[in-house]
């Protein structure tokens, strides 16, 4: 019994060595099929690449074998097609500079009385578009001013800690005190606090927008411009700043911050703005639920030529008007940096999909309160502070 117990374990460790002789001869197989197919590929990548070298040699061989002629005869055709091009450029320009005048000739009573039905067919668009440039120039007008009187505020709050007495115009705020007055505390904290603070405002509005934005008043794009023009007031004062070493600037000069710390200073102050623009380009077309059943291709570009683009232009043209006759060439210069929050919006709105939003008619109207408050605001800013407010002293 015994023998036959010890027969049947070497039987089955003879079948246990076999299993693992044959597991072995297997993943060897294996190993070597691998290693055969990488070799395989190898020489096939290699041969490849032989070619590749050999054709490229062949090819400077037959080229090289080419005459002097037939090179001046190839570098002649392309010098004919150049010129053919250039004559087709020139005789179509000739040909719509033409026509340019030619349709001033052929104005008549029939052409008139035909253009003036096609504006008249439009009138609901022109009529919309109007509307939108105008409640937008509006809110752009309104964030600004507002931000701008915080930040005036808040410089003077800054002051008042320091001890330095301060008369507030619409162009400026005069420190009356002595140059020697100033010094490095002072100079970052007064200079920085305003910028600083409404940045902080502005992404306070950022946030508030985006809980209000599915909203279809047109108040609500007052949030979206006052994050903007709170982001242009620290990254563009600090563009222009360092550029021309005033507001912002004072402070990174009393920092001794060297030209290669400036310029990256500068670079920074770009990318953080054209990121700005790129947050606000989506909520810029939401805001069109204000005006539109839907923001599609058909619309969608006239819509943002009048969200975007006019209140930009007319709002910045209309600041320029209201401090004459005074040209505040660091405010101004501020707000033609905006113009880096912009260009994002109007090179990115496409490559968004069509925006469906609630059924409805809407009617566009002209935002009267806005108006009014702006009205108001404009009156503070050019009436009181005309004459100057004193603090401190």
């Amino acid at each position: 019994m015994l023998e036959i117990k010890q027969k049947e374990a070497r039987e089955q460790a003879e079948i246990q060595q076999r299993y693992k002789n044959f597991q072995l001869s297997d993943k060897q197989k294996q190993r070597l099929k691998l290693k055969a197919e990488q070799e395989e590929s190898g020489r096939y990548k290699k041969e490849l690449q032989a070619e590749f070298r050999e054709r490229k040699i062949q090819d400077k061989k037959e080229w090289a074998k080419l005459s002097m002629e037939e090179k001046a005869r190839a570098k002649q055709e392309r010098l004919q097609r150049k010129k053919e091009r250039e004559k087709l450029f020139w005789r179509n320009a000739r040909i719509h500079f033409k026509n340019f005048f030619l349709s001033f000739r052929s104005f008549n009573r029939l052409t008139i009385s035909r253009k003036i039905k096609t504006f008249r067919e439009n009138a609901p668009n022109h009529r919309r578009f109007a509307i939108v440039s105008l409640n937008s120039t509006a809110l752009y007008l309104l964030s600004y001013l507002g931000l701008f009187l915080l930040s005036q505020a808040v410089t003077v709050i800054a002051a008042g800690f320091f001890n330095y007495p301060t008369i507030v115009h619409y162009y400026e705020i005069y420190f009356d005190i002595s140059p020697e007055a100033w010094y490095h505390d002072s100079v970052r904290t007064i200079f920085s606090a305003g910028p600083l603070i409404n940045f902080i405002v502005g992404i306070t509005f950022l946030i508030i927008y985006s809980n209000i934005k599915e909203l279809t008043g047109p108040f609500k794009l007052f949030f979206l411009w006052g994050f903007l023009h709170a982001a242009n007031m620290l990254f563009g004062a600090m563009l222009v700043g360092t550029l021309f070493e005033t507001g912002v600037g004072n402070v990174i000069s009393w920092m001794y911050i060297m030209d290669t710390g400036k310029v990256l200073y500068s670079i920074i102050s770009i990318f953080l703005l054209v990121i700005a623009g790129l947050l606000a380009t989506r909520h810029f077309l939401i805001s069109g639920n204000t005006y539109y059943n839907e923001i599609n291709r058909a619309n969608r570009t006239s819509f943002i030529i009048a969200q975007v683009l006019m209140p930009y232009i007319s709002g910045n043209v209309f600041l320029i008007l209201l401090r004459q006759p005074r040209f505040i060439f660091y405010d101004s210069f501020i707000g033609f940096t905006l113009i880096i929050c912009i260009l994002p919006v109007l090179a990115t709105y496409r490559s968004y999909n069509e925006l469906y939003f609630e059924e409805g008619e809407k009617k566009p109207i002209i935002a009267w309160r806005t108006l009014i408050i702006l009205m108001a605001v404009i009156l503070f800013y050019r009436g009181v502070l005309e004459i100057g407010l004193r603090f401190g002293g």
